[in-house]
């Protein structure tokens, strides 16, 4: 059996059999040189189509264009290369650092107060907040002076205790 009776048993998707893809595939690289002037054409009318829909991000993934993260990260590493840095730190900053390192962040906690009260209360002005919260203050205190008498009567006890009480009786109704 002989090379080209095989290759006519043989399928091949579109031409039939492999004898006939093979055929068709040598007349047309024969014919291949004759096209060669188009493919500049061909080339630059591609480009001019197909270039604008692709996007940047693919062009930096292709290596076509440069990436400009890249290139502010290394200018931004240049001039803290270049830069020098020295920092005065006093000892109460290194224990403030040291706090906040513990999770200790009580002395910000009056400025969370401050923010927070300013921007549920949607004020602008921090004097206004600072003039609430003075007046809150003095409120409080005052009903601390005004509460401090009520909390105990003569015998010691403080005022509400008799709920115990209540209970057991509803025990015995029942």
């Amino acid at each position: 059996m002989s090379l080209s009776a095989f290759l006519r048993r043989v399928p091949v998707p579109i031409f039939g059999n492999a004898n006939l893809a093979i055929q068709f595939t040598s007349k047309i690289v024969r014919k291949a040189p004759n096209y060669a002037g188009w493919l500049v054409p061909l080339g630059i009318g591609g480009t001019w189509f197909i270039w604008p829909a692709v996007s940047d991000e693919s062009k930096v993934f292709l290596g076509l264009l440069p990436d400009p993260e890249a290139e502010k990260l290394a200018a931004e590493a240049l001039e803290l290369a270049n830069a020098e840095k020295h920092i005065d730190l006093t000892e109460e900053d290194i224990e403030k650092h040291l706090r906040r390192l513990r999770g200790d962040y009580s002395d910000l906690h009056t400025q969370w107060e401050r923010s927070t009260v300013a921007s549920l209360m949607m004020l602008d002005d921090e004097e206004e907040v600072d003039e609430e919260e003075e007046e809150d203050d003095e409120d409080d205190d005052e009903e601390d002076e005004e509460g401090g008498d009520e909390e105990s009567d003569e015998g010691g006890e403080e005022k509400g205790g008799d709920d115990d009480d209540d209970e057991d009786d509803d025990d015995d109704e029942e």
